[in-house]
């Protein structure tokens, strides 16, 4: 979260990007390419597949295969989102936007940009790769944020976005000569 701040100090915009119904939503066959590449023993990744596609057992009884996702509350579910998010978001934005600067964990990640221009194009960049590895990009909760102090006249700006469970969005602050000043600054969310 601190260097989220410090980088909104930095830059004019925020993509705040949110994956459409993510653990759901992993295809099997591309998380399990990632952990072959990096798991050595042949029965790790043979139990990892077992894990991921074991049928989902319901209150009445009823047994449903499981085609997608990773079980949500799994204790490996974390690990092997950001295994699965490792090739289909980090490598992918350091090989074609290699200046963009970012923070991840999991699936909630906030992209900077200079300019709106900027972020508008990453944008549809980004829907496009989710698709090529089966997630959409949610595009009524994905926002395009202006983190600067100074709202220029004419713009939407939108109040606030989320990231880790706080609230990202312009508040009062005090300089070092007790001046007040508008900030973009976190703090607990809802």
């Amino acid at each position: 979260m601190g260097v989220c701040r410090e980088r909104n100090w930095k830059f004019d915009w925020v993509l705040d990007v949110d994956i459409e119904k993510f653990f759901d939503t992993i295809n099997h066959e591309l998380m399990m390419k990632a952990v072959r590449k990096h798991c050595q023993e042949n029965w790790v990744a043979l139990y990892i597949e077992r894990w991921l596609k074991a049928p989902i057992r319901h209150e009445d009884g009823r047994l449903e295969s499981n085609e997608r996702g990773t079980p949500q509350g799994g204790v490996i579910s974390p690990l092997l989102a950001n295994l699965y998010l490792h090739y289909a978001f980090d490598s992918w934005l350091r090989r074609k936007y290699s200046r963009v600067q970012f923070e991840r964990y999991a699936d909630d990640i906030i992209i900077h940009c200079q300019r709106e221009a900027e972020a508008l194009t990453l944008k549809e960049a980004l829907s496009n790769r989710l698709s090529e590895c089966g997630l959409r990009l949610n595009l009524e909760k994905t926002m395009i944020v202006y983190c600067k102090a100074g709202i220029r006249e004419g713009m939407q700006v939108v109040q606030a976005d989320t990231f880790l469970g706080y609230a990202l969005q312009h508040r009062k602050a005090m300089g070092r000569q007790k001046r007040a000043f508008t900030s973009f600054l976190p703090a607990a969310s809802k």
